[in-house]
């Protein structure tokens, strides 16, 4: 009996041994053809004619900023600011599910996002874009969790810093396909959001018992029986 128990000790261990794969951070940095930190342009473009970028599907809808563009250059408001680097993503308005719209922007992957960035965006210096956004975790398009982060305008005048939502709670689901993120507009012509740093997690796996730990398991339970006969 005493034998057994161990046994199973031995087992347990052995299948918590897996290494968990590192998260993935997607800054929006290292895409092959960034614009000028004075421009922007659709991610597709940024990232050689393909919207899959750390193995995630991102909506053609999303667009990388430069941490000096300006909506009214020489002297208007900066844009947006990142949360490291000098580029982020902003949504842009395009055909969608028959409407001309900047919301309800979708992710296709089976990572789970554990935390992402997002603040206001500034457009002549007479305001900001939205002052709330939602991300839901998705199967399909059933909705199977969602996380809501407030947008401040603290600053008139001027972009806002980012703020982190945290959506570590995903990694609580199982079957994610993917992500919507939605966006509460102010009033007209207001829905932009400045999103940066999106963080993956690889989907949670049964990790297997290495096979080193199978073959010592194997030893003592030769030697076990063997003692037992004895």
């Amino acid at each position: 009996m005493k034998f057994h128990s161990l046994l199973v000790a031995a087992l347990l261990g052995a299948g918590q041994l897996g290494v968990q794969a590192a998260p993935v951070l997607a800054s929006f940095d290292d895409l092959p053809s960034l614009p000028a930190v004075t421009g922007a342009t659709g991610l597709y473009y940024a990232n050689g004619a393909s919207l899959s970028y750390r193995n995630v599907i991102w909506d053609e809808r999303f667009s990388v900023v430069g941490d000096a563009y300006r909506v009214a250059p020489p002297d208007g408001p900066l844009f947006g600011l990142p949360q490291s680097g000098h580029h982020f993503v902003t949504n842009v308005a395009a055909q969608f599910g028959g409407e001309f719209t900047n919301d309800h922007l979708f992710i296709s992957t089976d990572q789970v996002l554990t935390e992402a960035w997002f603040g206001q965006n500034e457009y002549y210096g007479y305001g900001g874009g939205a002052d709330e956004v939602t991300v839901h975790a998705l199967h399909g398009l059933d909705v199977l969790a969602s996380v809501s982060l407030a947008l401040p305008d603290d600053v008139d005048g001027q972009p806002e810093l980012l703020r982190r939502m945290d959506t570590s709670v995903f990694l609580s689901l199982s079957g994610i396909t993917g992500y919507r993120i939605d966006r509460h507009e102010r009033g007209s012509l207001s829905g932009n959001w400045v999103g940066d740093n999106f963080v993956f997690q690889p989907a949670q796996q049964v990790p297997e018992a290495p096979t080193g730990w199978l073959a010592l398991l194997g030893l003592a339970a030769i030697g076990a029986r063997r003692r037992m006969r004895s």
